[in-house]
Parts: structure tokens; C-alpha cells; sequence
């Protein structure tokens, strides 16, 4: 019988994994590189084997937060092919990114802000290609209604706000079904109101 192999998480792994958990819990500005250091076991100066610099780890953890959110969301999405089956996938893809990524979504929310203005871009740039996720969904509902485009993108941003308010604000204990199919209907009703307008 062969022997399960395990593998010891690399230092940079496990930089990585503490960065993510005190950056969400504490606050990218609260924690320092020593904090970092001490929190995975190894000297300040040696962090530098394994990141360039504070900042470009911030930017590495969000832009991978993005891009998981992103890829999930297309791949859900993919094959539904009425609104409903899609802004449900959407949702869906949401709810199971903000339940099982706790950190990762509080470091999109709340540490964004603490990237540089290149980084920031570029995170903003995956931001984008996630809202045009929705906007295309809203746009195709919305296409023999005469929305102008500033209405579609008000509305996208509407919908996302509302996933992302919940998810901050609720202490609710639903389970991931239940707490798709309340955000689905809601999501719904905010497209379909503004269609009847």
C-alpha cells in the first residue's frame, strides 16, 4: 500500500496565506512586514526572498481574488441560456466566492484602496470584466427597451452593490441555496422593474 504523500506548504505559501488572513482580519495599514514575519516564523529581512514589498502582495492577493471571482463567474455562466438561469449562475457564483473567500472578498472591498495607483488600475480592470459579466446579462433583457447605456451600467452596479452590501452587512444563517434564491429574486426584480419603466 503506498503511503499518502504530503507536502509541506512552502514559506512563500504560507507568506501568502497569512498575508491574506491578517490583511482581511486586521487591516492592511495595522499589519507590518515584521507582523508577517513573526506570524509565519521567519526574520523580517528574509520576507524579501519571497515578495518585492508589502504593497506588491497586497496587489497579488487582490488581483488573485479578482481573477478566481472572475473565472468562476464566466464558468458558471457559461451554457444558461435565459436570464433567469443566468443571473441565478451569477449570483450563485457570488454567494459561494463570499461564503468559502471570506478574506479574499474583504481585501476586494476594503483594501483596494491601499494599492498604488498602477496596481489599482489593473485591479479595477478586473472589476470591469467582472461587471460586464451582469451588464451583458441586463443588456440583453433590457435590449428592445431603449435603456440608454448609463441606465444598464447604473442598474449592473445596483445588482453588484446589492450582493456585495449583503455580504457585508448579514448576519443572517441561510445556507448557499437559500441565500441564492433570495438574491436571485431580488436581483430579478431590480431587471425586470426596470424593463416596465
Amino acid at each position: 500500500m503506498l503511503a499518502a504523500i504530503t507536502t509541506t506548504p512552502s514559506a512563500r505559501d504560507r507568506l501568502v496565506d497569512a498575508a491574506l488572513e491578517l490583511f482581511a482580519t486586521h487591516g492592511f495599514q495595522a499589519i507590518g512586514l515584521r507582523d508577517l514575519a513573526a506570524h509565519v516564523g521567519l526574520q523580517a529581512g528574509s520576507l524579501y526572498h519571497h515578495i518585492e514589498n508589502k504593497q506588491c502582495l497586497l496587489f497579488e492577493l487582490i488581483e488573485s481574488a479578482l481573477a478566481d471571482l472572475l473565472a468562476d463567474t464566466k464558468r458558471r455562466i457559461k451554457g444558461a441560456s435565459t436570464t433567469g438561469e443566468r443571473v441565478r449562475r451569477f449570483v450563485q457564483a457570488f454567494v459561494a466566492f463570499s461564503l468559502n473567500e471570506q478574506h479574499k472578498l474583504v481585501l476586494i472591498t476594503r483594501e483596494l484602496v491601499n494599492l498604488d495607483e498602477e496596481n489599482k488600475q489593473q485591479a479595477n480592470t478586473l472589476k470591469a470584466a467582472y461587471c460586464a459579466q451582469l451588464q451583458l446579462i441586463i443588456s440583453d433583457e433590457l435590449q428592445n427597451s431603449a435603456h440608454p447605456q448609463a441606465e444598464i451600467t447604473l442598474l449592473t452596479h445596483a445588482v453588484i452593490g446589492m450582493l456585495y452590501g449583503q455580504a457585508q452587512w448579514s448576519d443572517e444563517q441561510l445556507n448557499e441555496q437559500q441565500l441564492t434564491d433570495v438574491l436571485t429574486r431580488c436581483a430579478l426584480r431590480m431587471i425586470s422593474s426596470d424593463k416596465r419603466v
